[in-house]
């Protein structure tokens, strides 16, 4: 079970990984629809991003762990356990992007690892 849990929590990892790389990139490109610019321009210009490419890599990889995960194990188990990505992505905004976690969004997130223990301990 310990081997589940940690390969669920690693493909979680490289899920989150992918969706800060999208957002680095998305910031760094300047974000989408700047005045002026043709949609196909815009979207062109984030896609081909070096970060939002990374970003797209990673995630697809962490797709393919994770479509083995739920071919070997069961749905009901591994699904709840990704729900960690909720612990990174608070991570993720407070260490990398600066943003501002309230106490009501921490209390969420420890009430998500009350639900994975749950899942798990079951």
């Amino acid at each position: 079970m310990l081997k589940v849990v940690l390969l669920s929590i690693s493909t979680t990892l490289l899920i989150t990984t992918g969706q800060v790389l999208w957002k680095i990139g998305i910031q760094k490109a300047g974000g989408f629809h700047l005045p002026g610019e043709p949609l196909f321009a815009n979207i062109f210009r984030i896609v081909f991003n070096g970060w939002v490419f990374s970003g797209f890599m990673v995630y697809a990889l962490a797709t393919v762990f994770f479509m083995w995960l739920i071919s070997k194990f069961e749905i009901s188990l591994i699904v709840p356990i990704t729900s960690v990505a909720f612990i990174y992505s608070l991570l993720a905004g407070y260490f990398i992007f600066h943003e501002q976690i309230s106490i009501v969004r921490i209390a969420g997130v420890l009430l998500i690892i009350l639900g994975v223990f749950l899942v798990v301990k079951n």
